[in-house]
């Protein structure tokens, strides 16, 4: 849970779920040994997509690093194609 959360006053709200569904939170509460209020609590801030978490920041950061990295791999590989050709044209004029 998010510090913010934590510092803000906790209010009771009764909600509505099939029983099924009141079943696997009640799994996973057990599973994880935490509350079921803390697994609806967790599911909601994991739903929230309004600010990017911290894995959002690190996954856009690591996409960048691979763009950029193929990027300067696909400019070598050219490179390497042309000196290749060179070579080979080279060896075919003998």
């Amino acid at each position: 849970m998010s510090g913010s959360a934590q510092r803000e006053t906790m209010l009771r709200k009764p909600i509505f779920m099939p029983p099924s569904m009141i079943e696997k939170v009640d799994k996973i509460a057990k599973s994880e040994n935490i509350s079921f209020a803390k697994v609806v609590r967790k599911a909601v801030n994991a739903f929230n997509n309004d600010t990017p978490n911290e894995d959002d920041r690190i996954l856009d950061a690591l996409a960048d690093t691979m763009i950029c990295t193929t990027e300067e791999v696909v400019k070598k590989m050219v490179i390497i194609e042309k000196r290749l050709d060179a070579t080979h044209a080279i060896l075919g004029d003998q």
